[in-house]
């Protein structure tokens, strides 16, 4: 986000792209995939001062996909 900086959600959701590769789809993610990534999306967005309030703004639409996956999966 900032320059050269990634944020872990940044590594994390490269690393899904790359395992799934074109069948890559949140509904294919583990239930521990899943809360990873959005524990990570919580963190760029809540605590991570280098990631800017831009950048804040766009991955929050990750965390609404997030909470509709959890809530079709019951995960709490």
């Amino acid at each position: 986000m900032t320059g050269e900086y990634k944020p872990p959600v940044a590594n994390y959701f490269e690393a899904l792209e790359s395992r799934y590769g074109d069948n890559f789809n949140f509904d294919r993610l583990s239930d521990s995939e899943l809360l990873e990534l959005e524990r990570l999306g919580r963190q760029a967005i809540e605590i991570d001062p280098l990631v800017t309030s831009a950048e804040k703004q766009m991955l929050a639409p990750l965390l609404t996909l997030m909470a509709k996956q959890k809530q079709k999966r019951n995960l709490s």
